[in-house]
Protein backbone atom coordinates (compact mmCIF):
# COMPACT_ATOMS: atom_id res chain seq x y z
CA UNK A 1 0.00 0.00 0.00
CA UNK A 2 1.32 3.42 -0.91
CA UNK A 3 2.54 5.82 1.79
CA UNK A 4 2.24 3.27 4.60
CA UNK A 5 5.01 1.88 6.77
CA UNK A 6 5.11 -0.57 9.68
CA UNK A 7 2.08 -0.36 12.00
CA UNK A 8 4.09 -1.14 15.13
CA UNK A 9 4.00 2.51 16.22
CA UNK A 10 0.19 2.66 16.64
CA UNK A 11 -0.77 3.45 20.23
CA UNK A 12 -4.09 1.67 20.88
CA UNK A 13 -4.79 3.79 23.94
CA UNK A 14 -5.18 6.81 21.66
CA UNK A 15 -7.69 5.06 19.38
CA UNK A 16 -11.22 5.43 20.72
CA UNK A 17 -14.32 3.38 19.97
CA UNK A 18 -16.28 6.62 19.82
CA UNK A 19 -15.27 8.43 16.61
CA UNK A 20 -13.18 5.41 15.68
CA UNK A 21 -12.05 6.27 12.16
CA UNK A 22 -11.19 9.84 13.17
CA UNK A 23 -9.07 8.77 16.14
CA UNK A 24 -7.50 5.97 14.08
CA UNK A 25 -6.37 8.29 11.30
CA UNK A 26 -5.29 10.94 13.82
CA UNK A 27 -3.07 8.40 15.56
CA UNK A 28 -1.73 7.03 12.27
CA UNK A 29 -0.86 10.57 11.16
CA UNK A 30 0.68 11.41 14.54
CA UNK A 31 3.19 8.58 14.28
CA UNK A 32 3.87 9.17 10.60
CA UNK A 33 2.10 6.14 9.17
CA UNK A 34 0.05 8.19 6.73
CA UNK A 35 0.84 11.34 4.83
CA UNK A 36 -0.94 14.63 4.23
CA UNK A 37 -1.87 13.30 0.79
CA UNK A 38 -3.70 10.34 2.30
CA UNK A 39 -5.52 12.62 4.74
CA UNK A 40 -6.66 14.73 1.80
CA UNK A 41 -7.78 11.61 -0.05
CA UNK A 42 -9.81 10.48 2.96
CA UNK A 43 -11.47 13.88 3.23
CA UNK A 44 -12.36 13.78 -0.47
CA UNK A 45 -13.75 10.25 -0.15
CA UNK A 46 -15.83 11.37 2.83
CA UNK A 47 -17.32 14.23 0.84
CA UNK A 48 -18.10 11.91 -2.06
CA UNK A 49 -19.78 9.44 0.28
CA UNK A 50 -21.76 12.22 1.95
CA UNK A 51 -23.00 13.32 -1.47
CA UNK A 52 -24.21 9.74 -2.03
CA UNK A 53 -26.03 9.69 1.33
CA UNK A 54 -27.64 13.05 0.57
CA UNK A 55 -28.81 11.54 -2.71
CA UNK A 56 -30.39 8.63 -0.83
CA UNK A 57 -32.00 11.07 1.60
CA UNK A 58 -33.49 13.33 -1.08
CA UNK A 59 -34.10 10.43 -3.48
CA UNK A 60 -31.84 12.28 -5.92
CA UNK A 61 -34.40 15.06 -6.25
CA UNK A 62 -32.09 17.70 -4.82
CA UNK A 63 -28.48 18.20 -3.80
CA UNK A 64 -29.38 21.10 -1.51
CA UNK A 65 -30.33 20.41 2.10
CA UNK A 66 -30.28 22.33 5.37
CA UNK A 67 -26.95 22.64 7.17
CA UNK A 68 -28.23 20.81 10.25
CA UNK A 69 -29.54 17.98 8.10
CA UNK A 70 -26.19 17.68 6.32
CA UNK A 71 -24.39 17.53 9.68
CA UNK A 72 -26.71 14.79 10.91
CA UNK A 73 -26.27 12.77 7.72
CA UNK A 74 -22.49 13.16 8.04
CA UNK A 75 -22.69 11.77 11.59
CA UNK A 76 -24.75 8.81 10.39
CA UNK A 77 -22.29 8.20 7.54
CA UNK A 78 -19.34 8.22 9.91
CA UNK A 79 -21.09 6.00 12.45
CA UNK A 80 -21.86 3.37 9.82
CA UNK A 81 -18.29 3.50 8.56
CA UNK A 82 -17.01 3.14 12.12
CA UNK A 83 -19.39 0.24 12.77
CA UNK A 84 -17.88 -1.74 9.91
CA UNK A 85 -14.29 -0.86 10.75
CA UNK A 86 -14.83 -1.87 14.38
CA UNK A 87 -16.26 -5.20 13.24
CA UNK A 88 -12.80 -6.04 11.83
CA UNK A 89 -11.41 -6.04 15.39
CA UNK A 90 -8.02 -4.92 14.15
CA UNK A 91 -6.66 -1.37 13.94
CA UNK A 92 -4.17 -2.19 11.21
CA UNK A 93 -6.73 -3.92 9.01
CA UNK A 94 -9.21 -1.11 9.64
CA UNK A 95 -6.67 1.48 8.53
CA UNK A 96 -5.88 -0.44 5.34
CA UNK A 97 -9.56 -0.82 4.51
CA UNK A 98 -10.27 2.83 5.25
CA UNK A 99 -7.57 3.91 2.81
CA UNK A 100 -8.12 1.31 0.09
CA UNK A 101 -11.90 1.10 -0.13
CA UNK A 102 -14.50 3.64 -1.13
CA UNK A 103 -16.18 5.32 1.82
CA UNK A 104 -19.58 4.62 0.32
CA UNK A 105 -18.79 0.90 0.38
CA UNK A 106 -17.84 1.04 4.07
CA UNK A 107 -21.01 3.01 4.81
CA UNK A 108 -23.05 0.30 3.11
CA UNK A 109 -21.40 -2.50 5.08
CA UNK A 110 -21.89 -0.66 8.35
CA UNK A 111 -25.49 0.08 7.42
CA UNK A 112 -26.21 -3.64 7.05
CA UNK A 113 -24.78 -4.31 10.51
CA UNK A 114 -26.82 -1.55 12.13
CA UNK A 115 -29.92 -2.57 10.17
CA UNK A 116 -29.61 -6.01 11.80
CA UNK A 117 -29.21 -4.40 15.22
CA UNK A 118 -32.32 -2.33 14.54
CA UNK A 119 -34.35 -5.37 13.52
CA UNK A 120 -33.17 -7.24 16.61
CA UNK A 121 -34.06 -4.27 18.82
CA UNK A 122 -37.60 -4.06 17.44
CA UNK A 123 -38.19 -7.77 17.96
CA UNK A 124 -36.79 -7.67 21.49
CA UNK A 125 -38.81 -4.56 22.29
CA UNK A 126 -42.02 -6.35 21.34
CA UNK A 127 -41.08 -9.29 23.59
CA UNK A 128 -40.15 -7.00 26.49
CA UNK A 129 -43.45 -5.16 26.27
CA UNK A 130 -45.39 -8.41 26.05
CA UNK A 131 -43.67 -9.81 29.13
CA UNK A 132 -43.52 -6.51 31.01
CA UNK A 133 -43.48 -6.51 34.79
CA UNK A 134 -46.94 -6.26 36.30
CA UNK A 135 -45.66 -4.39 39.37
CA UNK A 136 -43.09 -2.12 37.67
CA UNK A 137 -42.24 1.39 38.83
CA UNK A 138 -42.87 4.58 36.87
CA UNK A 139 -39.41 4.81 35.29
CA UNK A 140 -39.64 1.25 34.00
CA UNK A 141 -43.01 1.95 32.41
CA UNK A 142 -41.78 5.20 30.87
CA UNK A 143 -38.78 3.36 29.44
CA UNK A 144 -41.04 0.95 27.58
CA UNK A 145 -44.00 3.17 26.74
CA UNK A 146 -42.16 6.38 25.89
CA UNK A 147 -38.38 6.26 25.62
CA UNK A 148 -37.89 3.06 23.60
CA UNK A 149 -41.02 3.67 21.55
CA UNK A 150 -39.77 7.13 20.54
CA UNK A 151 -36.22 5.90 19.93
CA UNK A 152 -37.20 3.03 17.66
CA UNK A 153 -39.58 5.32 15.76
CA UNK A 154 -36.85 7.88 15.11
CA UNK A 155 -34.00 5.46 14.44
CA UNK A 156 -33.00 4.81 10.83
CA UNK A 157 -29.82 2.85 10.05
CA UNK A 158 -29.33 4.91 6.90
CA UNK A 159 -29.81 8.45 8.16
CA UNK A 160 -29.76 8.40 12.00
CA UNK A 161 -27.43 5.46 12.63
CA UNK A 162 -25.62 7.34 15.42
CA UNK A 163 -28.81 8.07 17.38
CA UNK A 164 -28.68 7.19 21.08
CA UNK A 165 -31.30 6.44 23.69
CA UNK A 166 -30.91 7.84 27.19
CA UNK A 167 -32.05 5.61 30.06
CA UNK A 168 -32.19 6.07 33.81
CA UNK A 169 -33.04 2.66 35.20
CA UNK A 170 -30.62 2.74 38.11
CA UNK A 171 -32.54 -0.04 39.84
CA UNK A 172 -31.37 -2.38 37.09
CA UNK A 173 -27.94 -0.79 36.54
CA UNK A 174 -29.07 0.70 33.22
CA UNK A 175 -28.06 4.32 33.16
CA UNK A 176 -26.67 6.54 30.40
CA UNK A 177 -26.70 6.88 26.61
CA UNK A 178 -26.88 3.78 24.43
CA UNK A 179 -26.27 3.27 20.70
CA UNK A 180 -28.40 0.80 18.73
CA UNK A 181 -26.09 -2.18 19.34
CA UNK A 182 -26.00 -1.38 23.05
CA UNK A 183 -29.78 -0.94 23.14
CA UNK A 184 -30.09 -4.54 21.93
CA UNK A 185 -28.14 -5.67 24.98
CA UNK A 186 -30.30 -3.45 27.21
CA UNK A 187 -33.46 -5.05 25.84
CA UNK A 188 -31.99 -8.52 26.34
CA UNK A 189 -31.34 -7.63 29.97
CA UNK A 190 -34.86 -6.28 30.42
CA UNK A 191 -36.26 -9.49 28.94
CA UNK A 192 -34.21 -11.49 31.43
CA UNK A 193 -35.50 -9.27 34.23
CA UNK A 194 -39.07 -9.81 33.07
CA UNK A 195 -38.66 -13.56 32.80
CA UNK A 196 -37.09 -13.76 36.24
CA UNK A 197 -39.54 -11.50 38.05
CA UNK A 198 -43.26 -10.97 38.47
CA UNK A 199 -44.69 -10.92 34.96
CA UNK A 200 -47.90 -12.21 33.43
CA UNK A 201 -45.96 -14.01 30.69
CA UNK A 202 -42.49 -15.37 30.11
CA UNK A 203 -40.61 -16.08 26.88
CA UNK A 204 -38.37 -19.11 26.90
CA UNK A 205 -34.96 -19.26 25.22
CA UNK A 206 -36.51 -20.72 22.07
CA UNK A 207 -39.06 -17.93 21.86
CA UNK A 208 -42.07 -19.88 23.16
CA UNK A 209 -44.47 -17.70 25.14
CA UNK A 210 -46.25 -19.16 28.18
CA UNK A 211 -48.35 -17.84 31.02
CA UNK A 212 -46.48 -17.45 34.30
CA UNK A 213 -49.60 -18.68 36.04
CA UNK A 214 -49.43 -22.08 34.37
Amino acid sequence: MNNLVSYSALDSSRIKRENYSTSLTTEAYRVGLISDDILDQLKNKSMEALAEVVGYYTKNESSSIKTDTAKNLAKSLLYNVDTYLLSLNNHEEALKVLIDRKMGELYGKGYLINKKHFEDARQLYAKVRFTRLSDADEEYNKTLDQYFKYYLTKYDPKFTADLKIYLSLKKYDLFGNYHIDESVEVLKKLLEINNGSKSDYVITSDGVVSSSAE
